[in-house]
Parts: structure tokens; sequence; C-alpha cells
């Protein structure tokens, strides 16, 4: 019996790491009655300050330690990287705290068993979140598997075919990537406890790792994965595609009665069984009773998920319904003293164990240890090196993203000594440490980071950004940042900041005409678009200090960047619901406002050369040569993928953000914006830009040539992505 409970009041509880699933935690806790949350504890603090803030969250803390010593705790959740589960876990314990962690429990089945070992040694409960068991249409199915209705069981297939945004963006430094086999444990999970609660096992294992790719660090990963292997005289087949496609989660059964299919992804379950009626109109009923199940459940889903948008239901679309379910399990299994099965300790061992087998029977190839250093599994960067001897006197930030990258390899080419400032070291691509540039550990939101970088740097690009759903997140990660930023230059005699704005300040509508650097920003764009105003605001700022205090800046807003390391499906063409459909601002015929990417990083470098510069900005597009449907085309051809085109008007954009903006105001959604006409008709790009002042004052000579526009523009970052 777990004896932390608070007997007169709420359940005190607190969240052990702020990542990306801490959200869903977050709402799951407020959803099930008699639970509180009272804090949330991350080594950055910045990342557990935004939930805080978000989601009211009491205390914040930077050590686990602190948080278990000064609150009085029922129950942590524990949502860090698999590989610091056990440390983590095992100190909560200690404390006589219960414990959910996220899945994967541990790295390895033995850590998951000494975890439940000390669990039990202490009287204490701990649960997993294996959230997809907790499915509604996964119980179904569970209880009709269980009764026979499906009869004798002949094939089992579990598939995950899903994009791993990772792949594309990284970051590559983290323990998923540090081994391929680490993707079994990290992600496979989900799948092997369906396993695991299903059968209890698979015998006969038979597994094949397809699709070998190097990552940019160093390293492998295999982005397919073949599992066979048979369980009594049923076979068993499990599916893992971490590739862009058509996004995919099931399990299928084939019984000797009927056949079923549970899909996460949709939301539904469908089972198909014979009539007693002959055998055309059994197929005739067996498809409509199939077509009227999936029109209710789909109807159900979309109902749930506006309900909650508007705060009149708590469990939402299905990812966080699934979540909620489970964490509800997991505090109802604490009053009663036993946890059900799903979030026990064992089946969440069985699966690890599973992954072992499977990383066992893939016989992968050891990485060469002269590939890559490692510490306690992660990569580490190497020091900081100079090109040439040639002195550091730029810094980057921002120079391991698109524009970046290429600003980065334009400066060493031009003969400057270059220093990168970036959050992970070992995330750097390769190509840019072999240019031997110099790497310094920080963050734009951390100062002191900036500032220890910062020895004798005269120059200084600003290429980062912050993000967040509101104005108050932006303000905190990207406006307030860049001021402590350009007060860091004036008191270290920085010469230049190089700022890199955006033409999305703009209205670029029909109605627009031609836009210079003098063209306003457009007040319906900036109150419906809160990361072009948090540019126009920085813009302000930096130009205020530049007159008021002599701040050396430089203001550059590129257009619709391209080149090799670009996304092919770019927003600037067009919005990309899904990677098959891109959504087209307007008709697609306007000429878009295009740069490549070297072309961008040629302006920034030349700056360095211009004196009196101070306080210009430039606009940076070359001359129209592709509307967003000529893109369209080639990228087609580049990439041998057909795109389902949908034009769409603005006033239709517009209404259909006014519903969302409603729906939102209902639920009181704290980032709800009141909608703008501009902002969906700015998007289509009719309007001209003109950047004759970086021509005339940098020398600037963007490219004029369509067919490499198409070649390095569009053709590279599709064979980059898409092939």
């Amino acid at each position: 019996m777990s004896n932390s409970v608070n007997k007169t009041g709420p359940r005190r509880v607190a969240l052990l790491g702020a990542g990306y699933i801490s959200k869903f935690h977050v709402e799951a806790v407020r959803a099930v009655s008699g639970v509180e949350l009272r804090a949330i504890c991350d080594v950055s603090q910045g990342k557990a300050d935004a939930l805080a803030r978000a989601y009211g969250i009491p205390k914040v803390y930077a050590s686990l330690e602190t948080m278990l010593a000064e609150e009085k705790l029922d129950a942590v959740h524990v949502l860090l990287p698999p590989q610091i589960h056990a440390a983590s876990v095992n100190r909560i314990l200690e404390a006589g705290v219960d414990v959910l962690a996220e899945k994967p429990l541990g790295a390895t089945s033995a850590e998951c068993r000494q975890m439940a070992s000390n669990a039990a040694e202490r009287g204490r409960l701990l649960g997993v979140s294996h959230n997809f068991l907790f499915s509604p249409n996964y119980e179904q199915f569970y209880s009709d598997l269980q009764s026979g209705r499906f009869g004798r069981i002949d094939q089992i297939e579990i598939v995950w075919n899903k994009e791993l945004g990772q792949l594309k963006g990284g970051p590559f430094g983290g323990w998923l990537f540090a081994k391929p086999e680490n993707v079994l444990f990290e992600v496979g999970p989900h799948s092997f406890g369906h396993l695991a609660h299903m059968l209890g096992g698979i015998d006969d294992l038979t597994v094949t790792p397809k699709d070998r790719i190097d990552l940019p660090r160093g390293g492998d990963f295999y982005r397919r994965w073949e599992i066979l292997g048979t369980k009594g005289s049923a076979s068993v087949r499990m599916r893992f595609a971490f590739i862009d496609g058509f996004t995919q989660h099931y399990i299928q059964v084939r019984g000797s009665s009927a056949a079923a299919i549970v899909d996460f992804e949709q939301g539904s379950y469908v089972v198909t069984e014979h009539t007693a009626q002959v055998l055309d109109v059994d197929r005739y009923a067996a498809a409509t009773r199939i077509a009227a199940t999936q029109v209710i459940q789909a109807s159900e889903t979309l109902g749930r998920f506006v309900l909650s948008k508007m705060g009149l239901v708590k469990e939402g679309a299905p990812f966080q319904r699934s979540i909620t379910r489970c964490v509800r399990a997991f505090y109802e299994g604490q009053t009663k003293g036993e946890l059900d099965e799903r979030v026990g300790p064992l089946l969440a061992t069985r699966a690890v164990e599973l992954a072992e087998r499977v990383r066992d029977s893939a016989k992968l190839a050891s990485p060469s240890s002269s590939k890559k250093k490692k510490d306690g599994g992660v990569v580490v960067a190497p020091p900081p090196q100079v090109a040439s001897g040639v002195p550091e006197t730029v810094l980057v930030l921002g120079g391991t993203g698109f524009i970046g990258q290429a600003l980065v390899k334009k400066l060493v080419q031009e003969g400057y000594g270059v220093r990168m400032l970036v959050r992970d070291p070992s995330a750097v691509a390769a190509d840019l440490k072999q240019l031997g540039v110099g790497i310094a550990r920080g963050d734009l939101a951390d100062t002191s980071s900036i500032e220890a970088a910062i020895g004798g740097i005269k120059q200084i690009y600003h290429l980062a950004r912050g993000n967040g759903d509101t104005w108050e997140d932006y303000l905190r990660t990207d406006v307030e940042p860049t001021r402590r930023l350009a007060e860091l230059c004036l008191a270290k005699g920085v010469e230049r900041l190089y700022y890199t704005s955006s033409i999305a300040i703009y209205y670029a509508g029909k109605r627009a005409g031609t836009i210079t650097e003098e063209t306003p920003p457009h007040e319906g764009v900036l109150r419906a678009n809160i990361y072009s105003r948090a540019k126009v605001e920085i813009e302000k700022l930096l130009l205020d200090m530049h007159k008021q205090r002599g701040l050396g800046v430089v203001i550059f807003r590129p257009g619709i960047v391209l080149g090799p390391g670009g996304n092919p499906l770019h927003w600037g063409v067009a919005g990309w619901p899904f990677n098959s459909v891109p959504r087209l601002w307007g008709d697609g015929q306007s000429p878009l406002p295009i740069v490549l990417v070297d072309d961008c990083a040629d302006a920034l470098v030349r700056a360095q050369k211009v004196p009196h510069l101070e306080g210009e900005t430039f606009n940076l597009v070359g001359e129209p040569c592709l509307t967003a449907q000529q893109y369209l085309d080639e990228l087609e051809r580049a990439s041998g993928v057909k795109f389902r085109r949908v034009p769409t008007s603005s006033t239709r954009y517009f209404v259909e953000d006014i519903g969302k903006y409603f729906i939102k105001t209902v639920g009181r959604d704290p980032a709800r914006k009141l909608p703008s006409w501009a902002n969906w008709d700015g998007r289509s790009c009719a309007a001209h830009f003109d950047a004759t002042r970086a021509r005339q004052k940098l020398g600037w000579r963007p490219t004029t040539d369509r067919d490499r526009v198409i070649r390095e523009g569009i053709v590279a970052p599709a064979v980059q992505f898409l092939s």
C-alpha cells in the first residue's frame, strides 16, 4: 500500500522534466480529480518557467533534491530521457514518494527489475505510462480478444509507420542517436508494450533492420525494421518505419471467426465477421457495417476534439485521451494500493526485454570507436579549433540553422575566423566542424553564456529566434534576450550586430503594390502573427538603441529562402497540413520573392566590408522567377511525388480562422489571436519586393538564372529530404 498519499486534501504531484511530453502530462493531471500539480523540475529552468507560467504551476525547481526536500509530494512524473530514468526514479522512491515514469521504464531490463524491486521494498508504487494501452478502441479490442470473439488467432500485425522528425532537424547529440538500436528502446516500447500485454512475449524471433543512413554527427541509423516471430500457432509481424510517408499506427488480427483492426491514428476499431447471409450479401453487410462504424467513431473523435478546445470535455484528442486515462489509472491504483497491470512495472519490464531481444537478433555491427567519442552514451563535442590560425572575430548565433550554416561556410570561405554559439556542440554538422570553426556552448536566452563566448569578437550575427504560443512567450524567449544581447554588444565594444528579421512583417497581398524597406509593417499582420510582431519589436528596439546609444546594428529581411539543407515543403510557398498536401495561399499564381540561401549568406558577409551601414535595413529577395504552382511542378519532377494541391482563397482562410478563434475563446485558450484578413491575403505574395538598396549599397548580385534557382533551390533539397 502506498503510504505517502495525502489523506486530507488533493494528492500533491510534481513533474520531473519539461520536454515535449510534459504538456500532455499537465493536461492529464488537471483532468484527474483529487490531484494537484504543485511543482515542475528541469535542469533547463527556462523550459520549466515557461511551462509553469502557461499552466499556473506554483513552483519551479532546477534540482530534484531541492524539490523533494521542499515539497511534500505524493507522486512525481518522471519525464526524462531513458538513460537517466533509473537514478531519478530510485532517488524519488528513496524519498518515500510514488513514481509514474514515461516509457521506457529503463534503458535495460536489469534497470527495470532493480527499480521495481526498490519500489516493492519501500512500499511505494512504481507506474509506467504505456499510454496507448489505455486507448478506448484498444481496450474494446483487447476485451474481444480475451473473450474469444475472433476464434483461433492465426496472424497478428503491429505497425508503427511514423516519420521521426529528429532525423531531419536533430538534435543528433542525444541518447536516441547514440546507438542505432536505441530507437528500439525510445520508440519501440509503444508497440512492444502492446505485444507484451496481448501475448506476454514472442518466439522464434527474426529481425531485419533496413534503410541504413549516416547521421550528421557520425554514427548510423536504420529507418526501417521488420520483426517476425510466432506465438503458439499464430504468426506475429511487427514493422517500424521512421521515414516521411502516410502515417500509420495500427494492430491487425486475423482469427478463425473474425478479423479486426485497431487504428490509433484514426481513433477507430473495426471488426469484420460473417453474418448468416449468402456470400455476396454477407460481403455487402460487412462493408456497410464497417463504413457505418467508422463514420460514427470518426464523428465522435472530431466532436471530442472540438469540445476539448472549448473546455467542455477534459480528455480531448485520441493521444491526449490515452495519456489522461493512463494517468487516471495510476492515481486510482494509488488509492487502491495496487496498479492496473498496464501501468505496472512487470509489463514495462517485458517491453524492454523485447527491445533487447530484437536488438540482439538484429546483430548490428558495432560502430567504430574512432568515429565518435562517448561519455555515458552521449557524443562529446571536440575541443574548439581555429581555422588556419585565423583569430575568431565573428560570433554566429543560430549557426546550426538553415541560413546559419550557409553563413558560417561563406564567412570561412572569405577568410574570417568564426565562433559558433550552440546549445549542443555534439549536434554540430560534421562539415561545419571540418571547417575548424570555434564552438562555444550557449543559448540566446542565456546571456551569461554569450558573455563567456564573446572574447575577441568584433562582429555578431544574430540568426537565433525564440518560440512559443503566446506573445508573452516571444517576449521572454526572443525580444528580451535580444535586448540583453544588444546591451552586451555595447558593453563589450562589439563593432556591429547583424540581425536577421523577415519579410513576414509586411502585408504582401494584391493591394500592397511595391514593397521597399520603407514600407511600414501592417498592424493586421502583426496582430495575428506573433512571430512577425516579435521581429518588428526587435527591429524597433535595436534601431532605437542605435539612434540613442550608438549600437552598430544592420538588419536584414530575407524572403523565401531556398537551397541545399532546406526543407522543400516550404511554408512560404504553401501551407503543409500534411507532407502530401500543399494548401496554396490563394491560387498560387503570384511570382514568389525567392532568394537562394547562398545568395542570402553572401549579402550578410558583404555587409562587413561596407562602411557606414549602421542603422540600415535591407530586403533580401531575388528576381521573381517562379510562382507557387511552378515551384510545385518542379518539386514533383524532382521528387517523383504527386502532391494534392488545394488552392485556398484568403477569405476562406479568414473565415476558418474566425471559427477557430470562437472555439478557442470559449475554451479560454491563452494562445488565441484575433483573426486578420490581411494576414492571410498577404501570404499570397502578390506584391513586388524591391531589393534595390541591397544591390546598390552592398554590391549584391543574387542569381537571376531560373535554372539555377530550380537546381539549387528545389532539386537539391528534394533529393536530400524526399528521395
